[in-house]
């Protein structure tokens, strides 16, 4: 069954924050892996601070209501397929 979900990537630039600890960069590499799945890039948004700076970068993925901390850019793709799989995806 076919369902909307989106990747929210906490990017807040600031000594300390998520974008001073690559949330910039995640951005850019979740939205990468998607356009190379043909998965709409709408579902990989950037998200207002967490207040989560010690576990930076976060993401959240909704409705899933599954929050990662301290992302690498390695594990951009695993996160991609548990949620955003084409089969898992409304278009």
């Amino acid at each position: 069954m076919s369902r909307f979900c989106q990747i929210f990537v906490c990017a807040t630039p600031g000594e300390g924050r998520c974008g001073a600890k690559g949330g910039g960069i995640l951005l850019d590499r979740f939205r990468e892996e998607v356009e190379g799945r043909d998965i709409p890039s709408a579902m990989v948004l950037r998200n207002a601070c967490t207040r989560r700076h010690e576990e930076g970068p976060v993401v959240f993925v909704y409705p899933d209501d599954v929050w990662y901390t301290r992302v690498t850019p390695d594990e951009v793709p695993e996160i991609v397929e548990r949620h955003l799989a084409p089969e898992r995806v409304e278009t």
